[in-house]
């Protein structure tokens, strides 16, 4: 989630793009080739969990007709209670990395949800208005996001423009819209070691 993923809490997503031709299969699509993944129509899912099928961040993307691509990424901002932040963007593919500016208006367009369940108008409108308000500083400046498979590990980097600051990499997994993955907490480090056993 470019625009916000970099600025809350770690690193939040333009180039006319051809589509390619025909989508490969999961199979055959490159962990680390983010516009093959983004065109086969993978969602790509940080710090997954398989015992919960959960996500810290979901970044669905739509490819157009015209190579725009979209990125609506929802960004869980609270455990417990669990509270999820959603924003549109235009991204596009640059140097392989997932790059994006920054806009106000996307934050203010933004769905804040609780337990899955959308805020009242005024109260989206007042959550949105204090993460303008804390982040506007990063309005106008591009992030970027390469996703790298390192020492067989698929991790995502984030880097924002005039920001001088390098940001840890967090696993990611590109993941089928109908695996089931969605916003919200891992489970506990007993119940995850417990399921791999």
């Amino acid at each position: 989630m470019i625009l916000c993923q970099s600025a809350i809490g770690g690193a939040r997503m333009f180039f006319v793009l051809g589509i390619l031709a025909a989508a490969a299969s999961s199979a055959n699509v490159p962990a680390d080739d983010a516009l093959a993944n983004i065109t086969a129509g993978h969602l790509l899912c940080s710090n997954p969990d398989a015992t919960t099928r959960t996500c810290t961040t979901i970044d669905t993307y739509s490819l157009a007709a015209d190579g725009t691509i979209t990125d609506a990424g929802e960004l869980m901002i609270s455990e417990t209670p669990l509270i999820s932040l959603t924003t549109t963007a235009i991204v596009h593919i640059e140097n392989g990395a997932i790059c994006g500016t920054m806009r106000e208006a996307d934050l203010l367009n933004g769905k804040v949800r609780l337990n899955g369940e959308l805020l009242p108008t005024d109260r989206n409108a007042a959550v949105v208005a204090k993460l303008v308000e804390k982040y506007g500083s990063m309005f106008g400046r591009q992030a970027c996001e390469t996703v790298s498979l390192i020492d067989g590990k698929l991790l995502k980097f984030g880097q924002i423009e005039r920001v001088d600051i390098k940001l840890p990499g967090k696993p990611v997994k590109w993941v089928a819209a109908g695996d089931g993955y969605k916003v919200g907490p891992r489970a506990p480090a007993s119940e995850s070691q417990a399921a791999r056993q």
